[in-house]
């Protein structure tokens, strides 16, 4: 092969490299921690936050409304008990009741309010526990199959790894100092019908001339990248 094409095809090899890395650390990473499952793990981890935040207001409106409730008879039975006489205190005793006593049923309407938030945060909890589960159960599953992938990418990296060596040095010194030097990517661009296949742009007249003969390096007089033919 020409050196251009050398270049052509060192380049598509070194494409072919880059991918199968992204795959294998792609891989290499599920195996290692599937994100699904930390993310599922996180979810969990949030609702049972919210349950237990909400178990600790329920048992704090508790102990109010128990401490609520034992004021209430007692003003009740001090009322009813007949030791005060005065009219205005006897007055005054009672709307104290009549408030608490709409008082504790403020609190035993917020406290069924909370109970029934616990029901759905409970709820929550189940769900995302059984999502958690799904999602363990689905990386066991996909294990064999990302593990056999992964073992086959790693000797196809091998081979283009070896092959992408052994073209490189086929490569005259002048070319491989030319590609270096290319800062546009890919540095190899395919000439189809006159036309730079990367930058659309028309190739010289002299140009095509020199790819046409092929023993030289022909760069594209717009983007600087090396020009093969295709």
């Amino acid at each position: 092969m020409k050196p251009a094409q050398l270049l052509l095809a060192y380049q598509r090899l070194i494409e072919r490299e880059r991918e199968l890395r992204d795959d294998i650390e792609r891989v290499e990473s599920l195996l290692s921690v599937n994100p699904d499952v930390v993310a599922a793990e996180e979810a969990l981890a949030n609702v049972r936050a919210e349950q237990q935040a909400l178990q600790l207001r329920l048992r704090e409106s508790d102990r109010e409304r128990e401490s609520h409730r034992t004021r209430l008879r007692s003003r009740e039975k001090e009322l009813m008990s007949g030791r005060i006489r005065s009219p205005s205190e006897l007055m005054q005793m009672s709307e104290e009741v009549k408030h608490l006593k709409a008082s504790f049923e403020e609190k035993e309407e917020a406290e069924l309010h909370l109970m029934e938030e616990g029901e759905l945060a409970e709820a929550a909890v189940l769900e995302s526990a059984e999502r958690l589960d799904e999602a363990r159960t689905r990386a066991t599953s996909d294990e064999p199959t990302l593990r056999h992938d992964l073992a086959s990418w790693q000797t196809e990296l091998e081979a283009v790894q070896a092959d992408s060596a052994g073209i490189w040095a086929q490569v005259p010194l002048a070319a491989q100092n030319a590609y270096l030097r290319v800062r546009a990517h890919p540095p190899v661009a395919e000439v189809d019908r006159n036309q730079c296949l990367a930058c659309h742009v028309t190739v010289t007249s002299s140009g095509m001339q020199a790819l046409r003969k092929g023993d030289g390096i022909v760069t594209c007089e717009n983007c600087s990248r090396i020009l093969v033919m295709a």
